[in-house]
């Protein structure tokens, strides 16, 4: 799917490769999430959504490639989930998400260098760990960590927004503080990402974000996301 419908074939064997997303098929998102039973979400169909977002952020922002490594973020968005194979997701929907972040992050970093110890190739396992690193370091200065962290947080929102916290079910104070919760996830990797862009693809990346704050209109959010749009510049300084 990733090689047709998005011209990304990772470089790695394709034993590895089945392996490798039929682990991510079987590691469960959002698991306790409030929606109908025959909606879910797993790693893979994250992986797959990431695609799609970014495949949306090149369609309005014609600069992109000219700022920011493509293949790189590609790389990155397929592995960067690859410790939650063995330790699974940690929910941002538990109550107990920020007493257990650090230490459950701490445990998936760790999976992850157990998991590449099976690569045989070294050049590969090496490039792997080093884009890994950069994807969890989050340099204020490195564009492709920090787009791909933009990537990763919006669709976890689309899905989020859609399924878990349709804001059409909820009290408007819910409504309101899940959607100010939501928006600061978005600046976190925007601002410093837009900082060391050029202004052409600046003006790209605002178009995208104030496209992606539309779309949750539709899930009940219009009057929560209609300032930040009228107040975008400020939101993203």
């Amino acid at each position: 799917m990733l090689e047709r419908d998005f011209g990304y074939k990772p470089p790695i064997p394709e034993e590895l490769q089945r392996q490798y997303e039929t682990a991510l098929h079987g590691v469960l998102r959002w698991k306790n999430g409030n929606w109908a039973d025959s909606v879910y979400e797993t790693d893979w169909d994250h992986v797959t959504g990431m695609f799609f977002v970014l495949q949306d952020i090149n369609k309005i922002c014609p600069t992109l490639s000219s700022d920011v490594n493509v293949p790189t973020i590609k790389h990155m968005i397929y592995l960067h989930d690859a410790g939650e194979i063995l330790v699974g997701d940690l929910t941002h929907n538990r109550n107990d998400y920020y007493d257990l972040y650090d230490r459950w992050k701490t445990r998936e970093h760790a999976a992850f260098r157990i998991l590449t110890k099976e690569i045989k190739d070294e050049n590969i396992k090496n490039q792997s760990r080093q884009l890994y690193k950069r994807y969890v370091t989050q340099n204020p200065t490195d564009k492709e960590a920090l787009l791909t962290r933009l990537i990763d947080t919006d669709q976890g929102l689309r899905f989020g927004f859609a399924n878990v916290f349709n804001g059409r079910g909820m009290k408007i104070s819910s409504r309101q503080m899940q959607f100010n919760r939501s928006v600061e996830l978005i600046r976190s990797p925007s601002i410093p990402l837009l900082q060391v862009v050029s202004p052409e693809t600046q003006i790209g990346l605002k178009s995208f974000l104030r496209d992606e704050l539309e779309r949750f209109f539709q899930y009940g959010y219009r009057r929560q996301a209609a300032p930040y749009i009228k107040n975008l510049d400020v939101l993203l300084t």
